[in-house]
């Protein structure tokens, strides 16, 4: 039976709100690639902010915000940022 509009197997707003429900799918990256690829910086694996935020349909500082937020729930999964030098 379809979902109504707006509810996914797992409520979204549970989601937000649920650092252990978020932990539960965090391997479940394959879900990405079925809204849409994401694009990856030349070596495969990383990305800029602006290319997360492109695929969010966020702006950069939606994003920035976020992630100053819940930085340490991201650094605990694995997120790092990594600077550009000239």
């Amino acid at each position: 039976m379809p979902q109504p509009e707006g509810q996914n197997m797992i409520n979204e707003s549970a989601l937000l709100e649920s650092q252990s429900l978020r932990n539960s799918v965090l391997e479940r990256t394959d879900v990405l690639d079925r809204v849409k690829a994401l694009s990856l910086l030349p070596d495969g694996m990383h990305v800029t902010t602006a290319m997360v935020a492109a695929y969010f349909e966020v702006t950069v500082e939606a994003l920035r915000a976020l992630v100053q937020d819940h930085r340490t729930e991201l650094e605990n999964n694995g997120y790092h940022v990594w600077q550009v030098r000239d």
